[in-house]
């Protein structure tokens, strides 16, 4: 039934492009609540992995159920936080879409991600309100944000190269005119895109998590 609710919004929206036809008022609030769902999802589960990390750099070793119920305290941040996020990210498509000038809007974007790049953190191990947390992870990305763009491109390249390598593997496949060939090969890659953006969702996290804790004791030494 879940599934369901999530799919069937994305389909009649669908259904209506095919016939170049714009969505409905009712259809763009459904997608709206889909999205703002799926981002407050995506938030809990990332704070359950940083708290974890967090944990264990510490020293601890905690157990998934006591992150999950950890973050679970936290939860009206975190859907504050998911709310500001996708109301933003979604104000800045539309404005790049309508007004133009998309060189402004992805600087602001890009701005956006560097001054909010430690606000999971801080809410998470800090246990501070939101706008405590946008004000704490600004001071904090001062210290650290040469590394923080190295290590996104090194991120960045790294899925490039895996998703450059699945589209290789699907061009030769097609050209192999083998019908096993080709849906064994796009089985293959799809799964390897999907553990790829697992792990790289995974790798961000504890990235994000070490160069807190470096800044932070950096702010503590200075």
């Amino acid at each position: 039934m879940a599934l369901v609710a999530w799919v069937l919004p994305l389909r009649s929206v669908w259904e209506r492009a095919r016939h170049d036809q714009a969505p409905t008022a009712g259809q763009y609030a459904m997608l709206l609540l889909v999205v703002v769902l799926a981002s407050c999802v995506s938030t809990y589960f990332s704070a359950a992995l940083l708290h974890s990390v967090h944990a264990l750099l510490s020293g601890e070793r905690p157990a998934v159920r006591a992150s999950l119920g950890a973050v679970l305290r936290l939860l009206p941040t975190l859907v504050g936080w998911s709310l500001l996020g996708s109301s933003l990210g979604l104000l800045l498509r539309i404005l790049e879409s309508t007004a133009g000038l998309s060189w402004i809007f992805e600087m602001a974007g890009l701005s956006w991600t560097l001054l909010t790049f430690f606000v999971l953190p801080v809410i998470v191990v800090e246990r501070s309100g939101l706008l405590t947390s946008l004000r704490r992870s600004l001071a904090l990305g001062r210290r650290e944000l040469g590394s923080w763009i190295s290590g996104g491109i090194r991120l960045f390249i790294t899925t490039l190269l895996v998703l450059a390598a699945g589209v290789v593997v699907m061009i030769y496949a097609v050209e192999s005119d083998s019908v096993a060939v080709m849906l064994a090969s796009a089985g293959a890659v799809l799964l390897l895109w999907l553990l790829t953006g697992i792990v790289v969702s995974a790798a961000t996290g504890i990235y994000r998590m070490a160069l807190y804790h470096r800044a932070v004791r950096a702010g503590r030494a200075g």
